[in-house]
């Protein structure tokens, strides 16, 4: 494959303007919609999760069938499965039959645009979670969208007074498994289309992007990643990036996505097996929170293995990411009450917590990648923010001139949650004027004040 693959959701365009808000949970719940600050997930009540799948082909090629719908709808319960599967998450899922009849369906294979959106209407009136086949792509291309894409997902109906999901929604281009491979028609690897439907699985279950491991990107070969940058690299990444995981023999879950499933589906044995770190991300004056910053815990490597486990043992999350992305305002008188999602709790703007297996770990940030917008977004700001500098780790000794390479380390026992791990932003625009209460201060330490060329020397 010779070109960076979208694997989208798509939940702005198909359903709503609800807003995503990554490294964690898709959708959380507002004053008024579900619960203020809470991620919107399945009513365990409901489980297992019951989906229904198109009774077409999964794949075709000029009318002719590629990937029958026998062999489709068993890679579907499997792939649903490598969720089901992580030991402490209580997720589960069961097939419940094809796509049952709406509008213009009277059943079968969900072939057209009109059919398409017929069934989604019923996933939105709750009565059905459809996993639909676009066998060549027509649906797709019917929607006017990039043909790159090899799925998208999202929630069709969430109960806005319990903050439950009560139906969701995948839809798989099978253009990528065709057999043909001349743009645009481009083909992906067995292992990698079965990627994206775990993917798009993900956002069915309740789960946003995730941004580890980015600096892949640029490498030069896009399907030929390190092995330590691929073991932590998360499935719900915004883009088909790099081998399939299990082409390359590693599971299909990186440790952040068994994180987050478990931390939203805890079994019994997940407070014996995580705990949390979490803080605040605080531009330089230390006192304003800063939202949309990229988090990511990371195991302290081991020197004397030949892996690199802050590579292959990370977990992330976006600061703010249960404060909403849009509060909204009424200077204008166009936008007073904002977004319906997230919460509107100053003390959540600049907040995060990541649950990480026991261990001990360093804390970093790191701005969300530019190209990651609309429908690969990750974080409740769209376009994301920009942080000056290298990413930036946690220490002791915290402050707006420290060292960004200084960290220590954090040691997180089962169950327990440590928190205070705030992380002040070096280098970032001011926020208060020099004059201003509350003990900003925007000038150099004192014991820095140095002549030009030896301050210039002492902190670059």
């Amino acid at each position: 494959m010779t070109q960076r693959l979208n694997c989208l959701l798509l939940f702005a365009v198909c359903l709503s303007a609800l807003r995503a808000v990554a490294g964690g949970p898709l959708v959380v719940g507002g004053p008024n919609f579900g619960v203020e600050g809470q991620p919107f997930t399945w009513d365990l009540a409901s489980f297992p999760i019951k989906y229904r799948v198109d009774g077409g082909p999964m794949s075709t090629s000029s009318g002719k069938v590629v990937i029958d719908n026998a062999t489709g709808l068993a890679r579907v319960q499997k792939m649903f499965g490598n969720w089901q599967v992580v030991g402490t998450t209580n997720i589960s899922y069961s097939y419940a039959g094809p796509i049952q009849s709406a509008g213009s369906f009277t059943g079968g294979d969900v072939a057209t645009v009109t059919q398409f959106n017929d069934v989604i209407g019923s996933c939105r009136s709750g009565t059905q979670s459809p996993i639909v086949f676009d066998a060549g792509g027509i649906i797709v291309a019917g929607l006017g969208l990039d043909p790159d894409i090899i799925g998208f997902a999202g929630q069709c109906k969430l109960d806005t007074s319990s903050g439950h999901i009560v139906t969701a929604f995948a839809l798989l281009n099978g253009q990528f498994q065709d057999g043909v491979n001349s743009p645009p028609n481009y083909e992906i690897t067995s292992d990698q289309f079965d990627q994206a439907i775990t993917h798009e699985f993900g956002h069915f279950s309740g789960l946003d992007h995730s941004q580890i491991n980015a600096l892949v990107m640029v490498q030069e070969s896009v399907d030929n990643c390190d092995s330590d940058s691929l073991t932590g690299m998360p499935i719900m990444f915004p883009i088909l990036y790099c081998q399939a995981r299990s082409t390359a023999g590693l599971p299909v879950l990186s440790p952040d996505d068994m994180a987050w499933i478990s931390k939203l589906y805890p079994a019994t044995n997940y407070s014996s097996t995580y705990g949390t770190i979490s803080g605040l991300i605080l531009f330089s004056d230390g006192i304003t929170h800063a939202q949309g910053v990229n988090v990511i815990a990371r195991r302290v490597d081991d020197p004397a293995t030949s892996q690199n486990e802050s590579l292959q043992f990370a977990v992330s999350v976006v600061s703010g990411y249960r404060f909403t992305g849009n509060p909204g305002q009424a200077v204008t008188g166009d936008n007073t009450n904002g977004d319906s999602t997230g919460s509107r709790s100053p003390l959540l703007i600049g907040a995060y917590e990541i649950p990480v297996p026991a261990g001990t770990y360093t804390v970093e940030v790191e701005s969300i990648n530019s190209g990651f917008t609309l429908s690969s977004s990750v974080g409740p700001l769209d376009p994301p923010i920009f942080i000056p500098g290298r990413a930036e780790f946690w220490n002791l000794q915290e402050s707006a001139f420290d060292d960004y390479s200084a960290r220590d380390p954090i040691t997180v026992a089962p169950g327990q949650t440590v928190n205070g791990i705030n992380i002040i932003l070096n280098g970032t625009e001011p926020r208060f004027d020099q004059f201003e209460d509350g003990g900003a201060k925007l000038d150099y330490p004192r014991q820095l004040l140095r002549p030009v060329r030896q301050k210039e020397e002492s902190v670059a």
